[in-house]
């Protein structure tokens, strides 16, 4: 009746969802938030020489050193928010193989998708020749069982 991986349970399984009660809409007209207008730093003296960050009130602006009072490691920060490609990555890191295996995924997903793999009609509980050779496939089986049992007998 069923194919052998299709239990019974998918058929006879009830559908447990609650769905809630709709919101009424209050009275009258919805509040409007009204957005914020922060306030921009329009000085260009203060922009050029001074860390425009948060500080104290009644403390004077951070000004800003000469480059070569910074620690070297800071100007070789990555700022760049791509990941860095395979070929500066170094080869004995979890991250590089993670990132190869994931590439490798998303190639093999494209050529599926190039194939018209993922369609839904590919999603059935038919097996495959049922499904696209309707019933030459159904006439060819019963065609092979029955040669088969001749052989046996």
């Amino acid at each position: 009746m069923f194919p052998p991986r299709y239990t019974l349970i998918h058929h006879i399984r009830p559908c447990f969802r609650g769905y809630a009660k709709k919101v009424k809409a209050a009275k009258g007209v919805a509040a409007v938030t009204k957005s914020k207008e922060l306030p921009v730093e329009t000085d260009t003296n203060k922009l050029v020489n001074f860390c425009c960050v948060n500080y104290k009130i009644g403390e004077n602006p951070i000004p800003l050193r000469p480059d070569s009072e910074y620690p070297q490691w800071l100007w070789s920060l990555r700022t760049d928010r791509r990941p860095p490609p395979l070929n500066e990555l170094d080869r004995n890191t979890y991250y590089f193989w993670r990132r190869v295996r994931r590439e490798n995924v998303k190639h093999w997903k494209h050529l599926a998708a190039l194939d018209g793999w993922p369609r839904k009609d590919h999603h059935s509980v038919e097996d495959h020749p049922t499904r696209f050779y309707g019933d030459w496939a159904i006439i060819a089986n019963d065609w092979f069982h029955s040669q088969s049992v001749k052989c046996i007998k």
